[in-house]
C-alpha cells in the first residue's frame, strides 16, 4: 500500500507539464502538470501520494539512481571478485535505464513542503491514518479538523482539496474543494470553515464535502495548495477543472492521506 500510495501522491499533487485528468491510473493522472510556480523550499512527499513522503524528491531520486539495472559487476559484488556474496546469482533486468528528469522538470515540479495534519488522521507504522465513519456519509458527513504550517511567503490564496486516490471511470474524482482560504490561516475546525471560504462542486455534483465510497472503502488524499496569485473563484466552481488551473500556478502543496474502511 505504501508504494502505491506514494505513486498516487505524486500524481494527485501534480509534478512537472501537461494537464490530462483522464488517465486510467493515479500514476498517469498528471505526470508533468505543474508549471511555472515560484518555489520557496527544496523538493521534499505524503503522497498519503504524497502520503504523504516527497513527490518531487521521489521523482528526482529515481532519476538520480538511474532507475533499472543498478551496479552489478564491480569489485566486491562481482561473483568473481574478492568479496563474493553468497546466494543465487540474479540477472539484472534488461531495457533502457530510466531517464533522469531534466533541470526544467525539476525546477517546475510541485513540492510537498507544506505540513498538513489532522488530529483525526494519525499515521502509524508507516501506513496512512484511518478516517472515522463520522467524517463520511456513513456518519456525520463533515470534514475533520486540519492544521498546517510552512506556507511559503508570497502566497495569495490557499485551496484545500479531498480526492480519491483511485480514479473513477478513468478520471480524477474530487470529493471536496474549498478555495478563498487566507494564507494567514493555519487551521480549520471540524465541520467549520472561516469567513470568505468558497466551496466548489465535487464529483457527486454537490457543492460541499462528500466522502462516500461506492464499495467497502477508499483511500483519500487531502491536499492544501498554496497559490502565488488568487483565482477569484465563485461558489460552485468545477473542482476538477479548477485543479488544472491550480497546477499551472501552484508549486507548493501539503498532502495528507487517509484510509476509510466500512466495518
Amino acid at each position: 500500500m505504501t508504494l502505491a500510495l506514494a505513486v498516487a501522491a505524486l500524481a494527485l499533487a501534480g509534478c512537472g507539464g501537461g494537464s490530462s485528468e483522464d488517465a486510467s491510473s493515479p500514476a498517469s493522472t498528471s505526470a508533468t502538470e505543474a508549471k511555472g510556480a515560484p518555489k520557496s523550499a527544496s523538493a521534499d512527499p505524503a503522497s498519503p501520494g504524497s502520503a504523504d513522503g516527497s513527490e518531487a524528491q521521489g521523482k528526482a531520486g529515481e532519476g538520480a539512481s538511474g532507475g533499472q539495472g543498478g551496479s552489478t559487476g564491480s569489485g566486491a559484488d562481482s561473483p568473481s571478485g574478492p568479496g563474493q556474496k553468497h546466494g543465487p546469482h540474479i540477472v539484472p533486468p534488461k531495457g533502457p535505464a530510466e531517464q533522469a528528469p531534466s533541470p526544467e522538470e525539476v525546477a517546475h515540479a510541485t513540492v510537498a513542503n507544506i505540513s498538513l495534519q489532522s488530529p483525526a488522521i494519525i499515521a502509524a507504522n508507516g501506513s496512512p491514518g484511518r478516517l472515522a465513519a463520522t467524517y463520511t456519509c456513513d456518519g456525520g458527513g463533515s470534514w475533520p479538523a486540519m492544521h498546517w504550517g510552512g506556507v511559503p511567503e508570497g502566497t495569495a490564496e490557499l485551496i484545500l482539496y479531498a480526492m480519491n486516490v483511485q480514479p473513477v471511470d478513468g478520471q480524477l474524482f474530487v470529493d471536496w474543494a474549498v478555495a478563498g482560504l487566507s494564507p494567514r490561516l493555519e487551521e480549520i475546525g471540524a465541520g467549520k470553515l472561516p469567513a470568505g471560504a468558497i466551496i466548489g462542486t465535487n464529483g457527486f455534483g454537490k457543492v460541499g464535502y462528500s466522502l462516500c465510497p461506492a464499495g467497502s472503502g477508499e483511500i483519500y488524499m487531502f491536499a492544501l495548495y498554496a497559490l502565488p496569485q488568487s483565482l477569484a473563484l465563485k461558489r460552485g466552481f468545477d473542482a476538477r477543472e479548477v485543479r488544472k488551473q491550480i497546477l499551472d500556478v501552484s508549486g507548493n502543496v501539503g498532502l495528507l492521506p487517509a484510509v476509510y474502511e466500512r466495518g
